[in-house]
């Protein structure tokens, strides 16, 4: 499909669905099945959300049995799928090791063969009609597949409101980079323009969702589970995300890379649903973080800081990410100076202990 004809009349196939019982070829039957994205003996990146080493039950990471099917049907069709992502943090082999473990990932690896991503290095590309970037590190890993199908969560994010498909590919780029660009680009509308640049060379070839279980609240990493139900797939991103904002009841453009990616023409005409509608999955009662409340209001909400809570083990991980050096360590736990905080939420993304949240300091 053209780039021109998916923009006038993309298609999003939504179907009901739960762990056990995931049906993909079902879900893909209106795309032509997941055969039209694979040719024979091609390395295909199954590019899934691994923010960090969590166990699937928190609904932080991508589930393993949702990547379990989506492993089984590309190997049916002859491809070589593998798995991979750049973690918040440092990249490297003994944090992959970790996330994988907890995952559940390294069980797939174990029962069906499939090979989990270790390559570390990253290349320099050029993004020509980028908006924020002109270049770009991205992961080898990534560059290297011959095709890609990305593997998004529907989940909060308390710095862009949600997580979805256009952001997906953020994990392209190599650990610290992604803090780095943090601090370059503070403002939501520039960060959500370098998140546009960044999917626009790393573009994957199919995009299938996991919405059986997201997250609400304050993700992604400190959200709660939610259980929806649902699977859908795309080729593209941005109609894929706008289907999640009319089944969530959200208003699209408070979403700061839909919001841009209008800015950009890139919002669809219109959008076919040749199996289930986003109003026949409705799910009215969706919790945003509490950084988005002006989504629901329009209003301008008080200011969220991180704030450290008995509950650091003082591993450092926060110190490690922040990309302005607001955060140092004491004895008991860390602590944030907040004349030089920017307001990303690393920090709470990358907690392993949920040890930080977001409130208002007076």
């Amino acid at each position: 499909m053209s780039h021109n004809s998916q923009l006038k009349n993309p298609t999003v196939c939504i179907q009901k669905s739960n762990y056990p019982k995931i049906n993909l070829e079902s879900l893909l039957t209106p795309l032509d099945g997941i055969k039209q994205y694979i040719n024979q003996g091609e390395r295909i990146l199954l590019k899934v959300n691994l923010l960090n080493a969590s166990i699937p039950e928190k609904a932080v990471v991508t589930h393993p049995a949702f990547v379990e099917a989506v492993v089984k049907a590309v190997l049916k069709e002859g491809g070589t799928p593998y798995i991979g992502d750049s973690p918040s943090g440092q990249f490297t082999k003994r944090r992959l090791k970790k996330v994988y473990e907890r995952s559940g990932l390294k069980k797939l690896e174990r029962d069906l063969g499939v090979e989990l991503n270790y390559d570390t290095r990253s290349q320099k590309i050029s993004i020509h009609n980028g908006k924020k970037l002109k270049k770009t590190p991205i992961c080898k890993f990534v560059l290297d597949a011959d095709k890609i199908i990305a593997l998004p969560k529907i989940k909060t994010h308390s710095y862009m409101t949600m997580t979805m498909a256009t952001k997906i590919m953020y994990g392209a780029v190599p650990g610290l980079t992604k803090a780095k660009y943090h601090s370059i680009f503070i403002k939501k509308k520039p960060f959500a323009d370098m998140l546009l640049d960044v999917h626009s060379v790393t573009k994957p070839d199919l995009n299938i969702m996991d919405g059986i279980i997201g997250m609400q609240g304050d993700g992604p990493a400190g959200g709660i589970p939610v259980e929806l139900g649902v699977l859908l797939a795309s080729e593209n991103a941005v109609a894929l995300d706008l289907a999640i904002c009319k089944m969530l009841n959200i208003e699209p453009v408070g979403i700061p890379t839909l919001r841009q990616a209008k800015v950009r023409h890139l919002w669809p005409r219109d959008i076919s649903y040749p199996l289930l509608s986003p109003s026949d999955v409705r799910y009215n009662s969706f919790i945003l973080p509490s950084t988005a409340g002006y989504i629901l209001t329009g209003k301008k909400q008080p200011i969220r800081y991180p704030v450290t809570t008995e509950k650091c083990t003082v591993c450092g991980l926060c110190q490690e990410i922040c990309p302005r050096n607001a955060i140092t360590m004491d004895i008991k736990k860390a602590q944030v100076d907040y004349s030089a905080c920017i307001k990303c939420y690393c920090c709470h993304e990358i907690c392993p202990e949920d040890a930080i949240k977001l409130e208002v300091i007076e």
